[in-house]
């Protein structure tokens, strides 16, 4: 995969490089026809639509879209595309800024972390007629990743995961013949990688890092989710937070992982993954050991996301959002709709290197060793918390989970007194 699949430090290059800004406007687009589906007949389809994309694959993104436009426009000759390249610096800033002046775009490519905000002032519209004819082509867990309060904000149009890898090499010098698949046999193999020099796995706590990568993905394996359905209260303290909690603190108790990263991400020639140290690496993607220095690809295999209660693992999903201002909403969720079939995401993900969201597309790196058996999990992902204050809740969370692998606090204590945290956020509202 391209770098663009999300290392074990970085973000997804989906993402642009950090969180969503708040989004404050007054909803936008009053009186405007955005919950107008796509006719059948593309001749009663007409009108300008605009479309703010971002350098998803920086090398050739400017190249690739004249020809996507000529070929909707042969099916729609009524309809003029106009597709802006934008920078992913300030794209929040300019996005809202745009929109309050009423020169924003018809459609915008949005990820999981920016669409609720928008989506809660009003500024998108309801794109479900979009996928309605082949809603069951699309992954559950991509269209998951689109839905805010119950309505589809956005079509996906790529998905890019993290997954569990085995260091092979570390494995066999350790005598360990079994692929572990759950936490238990994880646990199990640890003391015996421990007494040949090896770590078992990494745990980063950094607070610079996402708990994308990793608390949460735990949290889930356990069966777990950070708020209740209504988002009303933090439910991470529940029985399922403290496994995955414990889970970890019994890592580091006994020496199972490095203890750097529990306070600063190493750089990377020093990381004991990239030296080949580590035999388990859990939330990485297979970018990182294509193009990070120091690893080896054949020293590695890709296995299925490790199982608590459920087998289930981090990944981002990318869609396309019509907004509610858009002056021909039917030209623009046609345009969508183009750009989301099954003929054009072949092209486009296989181009970038993402999986797709859509089970029609097929296998697209069957010939991968490694990225070729990460495809296979992708609808074992999730994209994170859906909710404008994600990040917000995020940041309270990480100094309490570092306390607790610290030292410092009970693993009970650091959950509820983080839970206490974000149940006053969401209490304001």
């Amino acid at each position: 995969m391209a770098e663009m699949e999300v290392s074990r430090r970085t973000l997804l290059r989906a993402f642009g490089g950090g969180a969503a800004a708040a989004v404050g406007l007054a909803a936008a687009g009053c009186g405007s026809n955005s919950d107008q589906g796509v006719p059948a007949n593309p001749n009663d389809v007409s009108g300008k639509v605009t479309m703010w994309i971002y350098p998803i694959d920086a090398t050739h993104e400017n190249d690739w879209w004249p020809a996507r436009v000529a070929e909707f426009k042969k099916q729609y000759s009524k309809v003029d595309v106009t597709v802006t390249v934008q920078p992913w610096a300030d794209r929040d800033t300019k996005l809202t800024t745009a929109i309050a002046g009423g020169s924003g775009p018809d459609v915008v490519y949005l990820i999981p972390d920016q669409l609720p905000g928008y989506a809660q002032n009003g500024s998108l519209a309801d794109v479900s007629d979009v996928v309605a004819s082949d809603k069951s082509d699309f992954r559950p867990n991509a269209l998951e990743a689109m839905t805010f309060n119950g309505t589809l904000y956005g079509v996906p149009i790529l998905m890019g995961g993290t997954g569990t890898l085995i260091n092979k090499k570390v494995m066999a010098a350790a005598g360990i013949t079994k692929t572990p698949a759950t936490w238990d046999d994880m646990l199990a193999i640890a003391p015996v990688l421990k007494s040949k020099g090896y770590y078992l796995t990494e745990y980063t706590a950094d607070p610079a890092q996402t708990l994308n990568l990793t608390f949460y993905p735990l949290l889930w394996e356990a069966g777990g989710d950070v708020l209740t359905p209504d988002r009303k209260s933090a439910a991470f303290n529940s029985p399922a937070g403290v496994a995955a909690l414990t889970y970890v603190k019994q890592l580091v108790d006994g020496g199972y992982v490095p203890t750097a990263p529990l306070t600063k991400s190493p750089p990377t020639e020093s990381d004991p993954m990239v030296q080949g140290k580590v035999a388990v690496a859990t939330e990485f993607g297979v970018s990182g050991v294509y193009n990070t220095p120091g690893m080896v690809p054949a020293d590695w295999e890709v296995v299925a996301p490790l199982k608590k209660a459920v087998a289930i693992g981090y990944g981002v999903v990318g869609g396309l959002s019509v907004m509610a201002g858009a002056k021909n909403a039917a030209a623009a969720k046609a345009w969508v709709k183009f750009l989301a079939s099954t003929d054009q995401l072949k092209a486009f993900d296989k181009n970038r290197k993402y999986f797709s969201p859509r089970n029609s597309v097929g296998a697209l790196y069957a010939d991968d060793p490694l990225t070729g058996p990460a495809e296979q999990y992708t609808s074992d992902t999730k994209a994170g918390l859906i909710d404008p204050r994600a990040r917000q809740l995020m940041d309270l969370i990480k100094p309490e989970i570092q306390a607790a692998l610290l030292g410092h606090k009970s693993v009970t204590d650091a959950l509820d007194t983080a839970a206490k945290a974000v149940n006053d956020l969401l209490a304001r509202g």
